[in-house]
C-alpha cells in the first residue's frame, strides 16, 4: 500500500528542492508525481486512492495546492486521502495560513508527526463552471497587477512582486459596478476596485488581506475595494504592508457563508494564481472539505 503520493512540478522555480525532499522521505513507502507530465489529474489521483494511497503531499505553492484539491473533491469525501504540504512556491500563502514550516524538514516532521484535521475550501461557480479553491480568489485589478508581473520583476522582487505590479495597474485602474449578496445582505451598484473572497489570511506574497480569515470557521472573509483615486488606491496598498488594510474607508469587510457577485464590466479573477476568464457568480463555503496537517498553533 502507498502510504504517500507526492506531487511535485519539475518546472517550477524551486524544483531543486526535491532532492532534499526524496532524501528525508527514502524510509517512507512513497510515490512521485510530477504534475508536469500529467494530463488528466483527476483519473491519477483516483487511480491512486483506490491502491489504498492515504496522503497526498503538495510539494509545491498554491498553484500545486490549488490542482490538487480540485482533483480530491472528485473522490467521495469517505474515501478522500488527506491533503499534507511541503511549501516549495515562491510566496506558499496558504502553508503561511496552516502554519506550516517553510524548512522542508520541519514541513515532513510535521507530516510524519500530526493528524490531519478538517480544512474549509470555497467553491466558485459561473455560468458553466466549477472548481475549488482553498486560500484567495482575486477579482478586478488584482488580476490585471498579476498579469503586469513579468519574470524578471519575479526575479528581482521575489515575494513582493505583487507589489511592484500594482504599481503598474495604479495610474489606469478600471472601475467596476458591482452588485453582492453576502449571505442575506445586499450591497448594491458599487463602483469597485476590486473584489477579494478568502479562506485563507494572506496573498501574492504573504502581504496579509485577510487577517482575521480562517480555514477552519465555515466562513470566507469577503474583502470589498471601493473605487478611488489613485491616492486612495496608494493608502490601500502600503496599509497592507503595514497591516491595517481592513481599516481603510475604501474597505467593505465581511465573514459570510456565500456570495453572489454580479459586476460591469465582467470582473475576472484569479484563484491561487490561477487566472478565471470566466466571470464567477457563486462562492460557497465547504466546510471541512479536505483533512490537512497543520501546525498545532493553528488548532484551537
Amino acid at each position: 500500500m502507498i502510504c504517500y503520493l507526492v506531487c511535485w512540478n519539475s518546472k517550477s522555480g524551486r524544483a531543486e528542492k526535491v532532492d532534499e525532499l526524496h532524501d528525508l522521505l527514502r524510509d517512507e513507502n512513497c510515490d512521485w508525481l510530477d504534475l508536469s507530465l500529467v494530463s488528466d489529474l483527476d483519473s491519477v489521483i483516483g487511480n491512486y486512492v483506490k491502491q489504498g494511497c492515504q496522503t497526498i503531499v503538495a510539494a509545491g505553492g498554491d498553484g500545486t495546492i490549488n490542482s490538487l484539491v480540485n482533483a480530491m473533491m472528485c473522490i467521495d469525501q469517505a474515501a478522500r486521502p488527506s491533503l499534507a504540504i511541503v511549501p516549495l512556491g515562491t510566496a506558499n500563502d496558504f502553508a503561511g495560513t496552516l502554519c506550516i514550516p517553510d524548512e522542508i524538514s520541519g514541513a515532513i516532521e510535521l507530516i510524519t508527526s500530526s493528524n490531519p484535521v478538517p480544512v474549509d475550501l470555497i467553491e466558485i461557480r459561473g455560468d458553466g463552471f466549477s472548481r475549488y479553491y482553498a486560500n484567495i480568489a482575486a477579482g478586478g485589478n488584482c488580476v490585471r497587477a498579476s498579469e503586469a508581473i513579468t519574470d524578471e520583476i519575479k526575479s528581482n522582487w521575489g515575494a513582493f512582486a505583487y507589489i511592484r505590479g500594482a504599481l503598474d495597474v495604479l495610474p489606469d485602474m478600471t472601475s467596476y459596478r458591482v452588485t453582492l449578496k453576502c449571505d442575506e445582505e445586499e450591497f448594491a451598484d458599487l463602483q469597485s476596485w476590486a473584489v477579494l473572497v478568502a479562506n485563507g489570511k494572506t496573498n501574492a506574497g504573504r502581504i496579509e488581506v485577510a487577517p482575521k480569515a480562517s480555514p477552519f470557521d465555515g466562513l470566507m472573509d469577503v474583502v470589498i475595494i471601493k473605487d478611488g483615486t489613485v491616492a486612495d488606491m496608494v493608502k490601500i496598498v502600503a496599509n497592507n504592508l503595514l497591516g491595517s488594510f481592513l481599516e481603510s474607508e475604501q474597505v467593505i469587510f465581511r465573514q459570510v457563508k456565500s456570495l453572489e457577485l454580479y459586476s460591469e464590466p465582467r470582473m475576472r479573477f484569479t484563484r491561487d494564481g490561477e487566472i478565471v476568464d470566466e466571470q464567477p457568480i457563486h462562492f460557497t463555503v465547504v466546510p471541512g472539505a479536505i483533512r490537512m496537517h497543520v501546525g498545532s498553533q493553528c488548532v484551537a
